[in-house]
């Protein structure tokens, strides 16, 4: 019976593969996708990439993990220091060396002339460990990975290669993140900029003390300027200052209820990152005294009213410096 109606099947694969190598021309490999594509969140890094393509005006960049990504409002920091438009550029999981991966592929697209990256305790901790990072894998994509020049499996070679050749298939990812933002109410809204606050609030005592496991699981933990992350980010220093670009580091900010805890970490962390960053002459935002618990909706997050303080602060201490000429 197949063999009877070869030639209709035949016609019906031919038509097939001409419509998939249409779509494949004409919207994914002219850039018609990338260019007009919405999402539901802008967290990851391809679904950021793809953001950062209609902000070419952007001269400030802001880089870092989610603590930027939620509480850096570019808007807000551009309607205040009147220094030009912003860009969030951070996401979920980074740490210091996938957020230098991230910032180069940026300046790829965008052309600041200062880039503010976040200086976390974390940064300073000498545990800390980029290789076989498990959380960082759980949250990214393959295509995240590759696309920052992490290390991938072989399955993610397979990904990675197909991915070339087919580019429908290689931003799949962004197809997902299109079909949520249909969803009435579940578009991002495009002129935040890349800020991303969560839905939800998590504040109660129980959901705080679970998230202090995870953020500051050993509050004992030992501090140093020379640590993993911190020679990840003094190397990041270095090439944006080659390439002619001011830096300032941001120090984010937490909820208060992780002083108990934390608190000594936390002493000890601040004082190895101002060593840090005393040896590279940096600027520091320091913007954590400009908000107050109700600001949070989870430990180590602003609500969205919570960013906009944040922000009107931090675009106040970058037009002080601007002024200064501090900027460098």
């Amino acid at each position: 019976m197949l063999w009877a109606h070869r030639g209709s099947i035949a016609i019906g694969l031919v038509t097939c593969l001409v419509v998939l190598v249409a779509v494949e021309l004409a919207v994914f490999r002219s850039g018609l996708f990338l260019s007009h594509v919405g999402f539901a969140s802008p967290v990851s890094p391809i679904a950021k990439l793809a953001l950062a393509e209609r902000a070419p005006d952007a001269r400030l960049l802001f880089v870092g993990d989610s603590t930027v990504l939620a509480d850096v409002a570019p808007a807000v920091v551009t309607q205040t220091c009147d220094c030009g438009e912003g860009f969030n550029g951070a996401f979920a999981a980074a740490n210091a060396r996938t957020t230098l991966a991230m910032t180069r592929r940026l300046l790829g697209i965008l052309h600041p002339r200062l880039v503010v990256v976040d200086a976390a305790p974390w940064l300073v901790d000498t545990s800390g460990q980029f290789t076989g990072d498990l959380f960082a894998r759980e949250v990214l994509s393959p295509a995240d990975l590759y696309a920052l020049g992490e290390p991938v499996d072989a399955v993610g070679m397979v990904d990675k290669e197909v991915g070339s050749v087919w580019t429908a298939y290689g931003q799949r990812f962004l197809v997902k993140e299109w079909l949520q933002s249909l969803v009435p109410g579940q578009r991002y809204d495009e002129a935040k900029r890349g800020l991303y606050v969560p839905p939800g609030s998590a504040t109660s005592p129980a959901a705080l003390a679970a998230a202090m496991e995870h953020y500051f699981p050993d509050p004992t933990a030992q501090v140093a300027p020379s640590a993993p992350g911190a020679t990840a980010l003094g190397a990041l220093i270095e090439e944006l200052r080659g390439r002619g670009i001011s830096v300032a580091v941001l120090l984010p900010p937490f909820h208060p209820a992780v002083r108990e805890h934390a608190g000594p970490f936390l002493d000890r962390a601040d004082a190895a990152i101002q060593q840090f960053l005393s040896g590279y002459g940096v600027s520091v935002i320091d913007c954590r005294g400009a908000v107050a618990a109700t600001d949070f909706r989870d430990l180590a997050h602003l609500t969205e009213q919570g960013a906009a303080k944040h922000s009107l602060c931090v675009g106040e201490q970058i037009r002080t410096l601007d002024a200064a000429s501090a900027l460098q």
